[in-house]
């Protein structure tokens, strides 16, 4: 029985691997390869896996956790041409009382003898890049979405305020608004995103004028004056900045 050692533990250390030697030797290429990419990444730690003493890929945001089993997934396509990547979810803060979900994300296969040691660096780079939308497998939207929100979280120091998928869409018309040049309707619409923190999520005024100073900053204060002179609603007035406000 052949056992082959990787960066990530042992292939076949079972027996129960049947795979000719060139699949077999595309995937330790495949995994070298993935070791390398991980050295170069901020968003992944390597942990021991407690059931086999492989290694396991972890990243983690906003209440989430995601591992990657690296080598049950490279052993599971060796043998049984299983084409899912072995992926788990953990939530909540606190590990030991939170839930574990397996995720399915199913490797794509249009292109024939490609080692699924290669599916798992494209996975690892989506987190590099912070799980774009369009391109992270729909079963990782949740993930997605809380890396997003701790993203812009940071960004803009938004701190306490609990983003939504909806929140972040309509920061991302406020930028799009600014980069139009279109900054009456930007801040009309950062008006209403803080009139909602207020009103819905229970936020305290200066509360929600502290936590979005950051996006009020992206625009220039004359921009801002000439709104305070017409606002959409009056009340938008007590969430612009300082300089703005009436005294």
């Amino acid at each position: 029985m052949a056992v082959y050692v990787s960066q990530f533990g042992v292939i076949n250390e079972t027996g129960e691997v049947r795979a000719n030697e060139e699949n077999i030797r595309a995937e330790l290429r495949g995994l070298t390869l993935l070791d390398a990419v991980v050295k170069d990444t901020d968003a992944w730690r390597k942990m021991p896996c407690p059931d086999t003493g492989n290694v396991l890929l972890a990243t983690e945001t906003d209440g989430y956790e995601l591992r990657i089993d690296v080598i049950g997934t490279v052993e599971q396509f060796l043998t049984h041409g299983d084409e899912h990547l072995k992926v788990s979810i953990l939530r909540g803060r606190n590990r030991s009382v939170g839930s574990v979900d397996s995720v399915c994300i199913l490797f794509d296969l249009r292109h024939p003898g490609c080692a699924i040691a290669d599916a798992l660096v494209s996975l690892v780079l989506l987190a590099e890049a912070n799980w774009p939308e369009e391109a992270t497998p729909h079963t990782l939207r949740t993930f997605s979405h809380a890396a997003q929100r701790r993203a812009v979280s940071q960004r803009f120091k938004l701190g306490i305020i609990d983003l939504t998928p909806e929140d972040l869409e309509e920061i991302r018309d406020i930028r799009e608004a600014l980069e139009w040049g279109i900054a009456h309707a930007a801040i009309d619409m950062l008006c209403g995103f803080a009139r909602r923190c207020y009103a819905c999520k229970g936020m305290e005024i200066e509360d929600v004028r502290l936590h979005t100073r950051g996006l009020f900053a992206e625009i220039d204060e004359h921009e801002i004056l000439s709104y305070a002179a017409n606002p959409s609603t009056p009340s938008d007035l007590l969430f612009l900045p300082e300089f703005a406000r009436p005294n």
